[in-house]
């Protein structure tokens, strides 16, 4: 058995706030859907945090883990669901928050942080594994299926303690094991909800989350999103472009979606995990920016300057956008992060920065003995990490989105592979 713990901190941050993920989305939210929070989970003396926001900064995250354990921030993992329908969450990147909200986002990671280390006690723990989910598409290549699996580890308490004894919680008859905790990973972008909508949730997550805890009132639910930067429910990036408001991009749709992942996480394949310690790994890794000349620039300004007649407001924000970019154009030809992982006996979860494509995770997966958990969006995100055989296909993911990230550039070809290589090396040191 292990010593695990889990907690939730809501947020605080209420409406009207600037909410992040759809660039051409500039008006406050209006009202909360769904609380917001940060959700910890303690395994050992390893720590995964989890905030219901679209992206996290480098420094904020360290910020968070040295709130937590001044004494060994390292051992403490920020992540963020990616959610689209989330107040402004990064000082320098996406849609900018003020100082004040970060303090708050800080303020709630480091209260469920450090309550979910208070509350551990020994736990077993238990992997389940689905495919067929039938949720998650390639938004870039509608021809090629994907099929990515749901990840869930259930961590359970075989007796009751006087400090976590809930009487309304239910045990297992034949063993008397209680549900503490699960870890939920499945790679999908939480944007069901389209930019239009202004009140904050936590999208596809939030019933997601909402249906395990039903399943065993008393435990906590904590959902990392996996490497989905090239997977969402159907649509293509650009139609994030739109302020067109979509009839199935809806918050029952994004409850059937939830639903839908939870069920087949709940019905998955299981496995008894042997663990009696969590061991952990990281490594810095430094990337390169494919930064563009002056030259290119002046070129695309006067295309974006152009573009800007005739088109329609959502459209125009995003010109906008571009051209506020090409203004103060960032400096910097590179970018360092880091690359995590633990492992539970004989399972490994793989922590890494910013949106990954599917198929990083694949290739790790692949290079790694026994099963393996992938999370994306981790210790910052700093844009899109596509595999080497994605550039040649242009698009939001590979051109774009970097001025709406605030980087000088798009990542180089070859920073994902350069990603995948650190992973199976971390993961190695494990031993």
């Amino acid at each position: 058995m292990i010593q695990v713990g889990a907690a939730v901190q809501p947020l605080g941050i209420t409406s009207p706030v600037p909410m992040s993920g759809f660039a051409a989305r500039t008006e406050p939210s209006t009202a909360e859907h769904d609380v917001l929070g940060a959700r910890a989970l303690a395994m050992d003396q390893i720590l995964l945090i989890s905030l219901d926001v679209c992206a996290l900064e480098e420094s904020t995250c360290r910020a968070i883990a040295e709130g937590v354990r001044p004494e060994a921030p390292e051992q403490v993992i920020v992540t963020a669901t990616h959610t689209h329908a989330g107040p402004c969450s990064a000082p320098t990147r996406l849609t900018r928050c003020t100082p004040e909200i970060e303090q708050q986002l800080i303020d709630a990671a480091t209260t469920a942080g450090r309550a979910a280390r208070e509350a551990r006690q020994a736990c077993g723990v238990e992997l389940r594994v689905a495919r067929g989910v039938g949720v998650a598409a390639n938004r870039r290549h509608a021809d090629r299926r994907v099929d990515p699996p749901v990840q869930m580890l259930r961590f359970t308490a075989a007796g009751r303690t006087s400090r976590t004894d809930d009487p309304a919680a239910p045990s297992d008859a034949a063993t008397g094991a209680r549900e503490v905790a699960t870890l939920v990973t499945y790679p999908c972008h939480p944007v069901v909800l389209d930019g239009t909508n202004r009140l904050l949730s936590g999208d596809y997550v939030h019933p997601l989350r909402e249906r395990l805890e039903a399943e065993h009132p008393g435990t906590v639910a904590v959902f990392a999103t996996g490497c989905a930067g090239d997977l969402n429910t159907g649509h293509r990036a650009e139609a994030s472009y739109s302020l067109q408001r979509s009839a199935t991009r809806t918050f029952d749709e994004a409850e059937r979606v939830g639903i839908r992942i939870a069920d087949a996480a709940l019905a998955g394949d299981g496995r008894t995990v042997t663990a009696d310690r969590v061991e952990r790994a990281s490594a810095p890794v430094t990337l390169q920016i494919d930064s563009p000349g002056p030259e290119q620039v002046a070129a695309d300004s006067a295309s974006w300057t152009r573009g800007l007649a005739g088109a329609e407001p959502g459209q125009a924000t995003l010109l906008g956008i571009w051209l506020d970019w090409a203004r103060s154009l960032p400096e910097g030809t590179d970018w360092t992060g880091r690359v995590s992982a633990f492992r539970l006996g004989e399972v490994t979860v793989v922590t890494l920065p910013g949106e990954p494509f599917l198929a990083v995770a694949e290739q790790i997966s692949a290079q790694i003995d026994g099963p393996c958990l992938v999370l994306g969006y981790a210790d910052g995100c700093p844009g899109y990490f596509p595999t080497a055989g994605e550039y040649p296909y242009g698009g939001y993911e590979v051109e774009d989105a970097h001025r709406y990230y605030g980087m000088p550039g798009p990542f180089a070809a070859g920073s994902a592979e350069i990603l995948i290589q650190k992973a199976v090396e971390v993961c190695r040191a494990l031993g």
